[in-house]
């Protein structure tokens, strides 16, 4: 028999997730979600801008969106990817999506920004490869990582791991690159399994890297499940081979927006600022605290970030890994971008010196070129992505880290001044739209030992007073991704659904 009554905490992209599939799927059941900002969305913030400036003697006016959060998707790769797109089938946004297809630039064409401040091509073919400052790196890693011996640890740092398998020089270049870019983290913090676990199963199946990403590491049964998830979706699950990542048209804010309108539509209760000051077992029911009021509710499924939820319930591990803080700077400028940077996605910035970089920038993407614009004015849009562990831990030219600005337009100087240093043609330029945004710990770092902990984190659940009462969803868990955050939502829904409990997180009871 389906629960009378289920409290989403969170309104984020995954709490919405929730929300929406469990008032399609448990009709008799009211839902209530609860988030304590006074919007929906999360950390997805898509906005939409008038723009106007003269060129070459004529007035150009337009609008254009701007991404103050995460602004594509992979259509592979994760488990939620599959989920995904279902979900924009069943929001009617299909027609919205926009591919970024294999054979586009920002498909091929990433960089690393070296130590001179030039942009550096990381290759993408063997052409490309043989053209690389990085190919001694590459291929040296390459030749011997299949003879290095496996590790028998079951866990690791990123930089560990890319250091004993490929060499030290990979492991400070790229390595940190991709650490900076995915998770805002030092890559020495980084676990391996938890945040690049294709790696650590190619090591563990085919005891190489190498020979992993060649041969693959899935089941005959593993192929033949996920074929048939995509074959679900029809010609979507077809077309999206042909696509790096793809975006949506409106931006990321689309899905959102459509998901808090399908809520209410389905007659799920919303409370905006509202936040939960407390949870507590009344009899076989759990007692709601707000800030506004106390309601009874059967089973909480918590979108929460997992040290919010620690103040809540007195559950191990909840505060294990630390959160990073980053600053977002959407830059516009009244130029076409191929005056400024070269068509592509965008380049990362490797752990480097404090000298080297001054303001703390983690990376900088195109938009002008790795999203798309059709209909937009000819202008240069480029987002700088600050801080992390340089305001945490990476120690700058007095010895310690930078000190986190408390203003987000604090930002906006140090973005220009980078900008400037590496684009020279932005020299005497004055951007016509800047918007400055501060995520306050908005990213996980999974530390080595993360799904341990999260086993025993399913453990005490599903063993104690929470059993059949607290479901787990969101970036905290298994996954920071769009692709994550939707499929954890949806998993526990599907089995609720089903009336089976859910702790969120049975992937990894028997994680070792």
């Amino acid at each position: 028999m389906p629960p009378k009554h289920i409290t989403v905490l969170g309104g984020g992209l995954s709490g919405l997730t929730a929300a929406y599939r469990l008032a399609e799927q448990l009709p008799s059941t009211q839902v209530v979600l609860i988030e304590a900002t006074q919007r929906l969305g999360g950390w997805v913030d898509s906005q939409r801008y008038p723009i106007q400036y003269t060129s070459g003697g004529k007035d150009i006016r337009g609008e254009i969106v701007l991404e103050g959060g995460p602004r594509t998707i992979r259509p592979r790769g994760s488990r939620g990817a599959v989920k995904m797109l279902k979900l924009l089938q069943d929001l009617d946004l299909e027609a919205s999506i926009r591919p970024i297809p294999n054979s586009h630039p920002s498909a091929k064409n990433r960089f690393l920004l070296g130590p001179t401040g030039s942009l550096q091509a990381l290759p993408s073919s063997a052409l490309s490869l043989l053209q690389s400052p990085y190919l001694r790196d590459l291929l040296y890693g390459g030749l011997t990582e299949p003879f290095r011996r496996r590790s028998l640890a079951p866990d690791e740092s990123v930089d560990a791991f890319f250091r004993r398998r490929l060499g030290p020089a990979i492991a400070d270049k790229l390595a940190s690159a991709m650490a900076h870019g995915i998770y805002a983290a030092d890559s020495r913090d980084v676990s391996l399994r938890s945040a690049f676990p294709v790696l650590y199963e190619a090591e563990r199946k085919r005891g190489s890297v190498v020979l992993g990403m060649l041969l693959g590491t899935k089941s005959p049964e593993e192929k033949r499940s996920e074929k048939e998830s995509w074959d679900e979706l029809g010609p979507l699950g077809k077309e999206r081979e042909g696509w790096s990542l793809y975006s949506l048209q409106g931006g990321l804010g689309t899905v959102t927006s459509r998901l808090a309108e399908r809520v209410r539509q389905l007659g799920v209760e919303v409370h905006l600022g509202n936040p939960v000051t407390a949870l507590s077992m009344n009899h076989n029911n759990i007692e709601v605290s707000t800030s506004e009021n106390t309601f009874t509710t059967s089973g909480i499924v918590s979108a929460l970030p997992p040290h919010r939820l620690a103040t809540l319930v007195p559950l191990p591990n909840l505060r294990s890994n630390p959160l990073t803080s980053v600053g977002v700077i959407n830059l516009v400028f009244p130029l076409p971008p191929a005056q400024v940077h070269p068509a592509g996605f965008g380049y990362l910035i490797p752990r480097s010196g404090p000298s080297q970089n001054l303001e703390g920038v983690l990376g900088v993407i195109f938009d002008s070129t790795a999203l798309d614009t059709e209909g937009e004015p000819p202008v240069c849009k480029l987002t700088v992505m600050m801080g992390g562990p340089y305001w945490s831990s990476y120690p700058n030219t007095s010895g310690r880290p930078m000190e986190r600005p408390s203003n987000a337009t604090d930002l906006v100087q140090p973005a220009l001044r980078h900008l400037r240093r590496v684009f020279p043609h932005l020299q005497d330029v004055e951007p016509v739209l800047v918007r400055p945004k501060l995520h306050i710990e908005c990213i996980p770092t999974y530390l080595p030992g993360h799904g341990g902990r999260l086993r025993e984190l399913h453990e005490a659940i599903s063993s104690g007073p929470w059993k059949d009462k607290l479901s787990l969803v969101g970036s905290g868990y298994g996954g920071i991704g769009v692709n994550d955050c939707v499929g954890s939502a949806e998993d526990v829904v599907d089995a609720l659904a089903q009336g089976r409990s859910a702790t969120g997180l049975e992937r990894w009871a028997d994680w070792s």
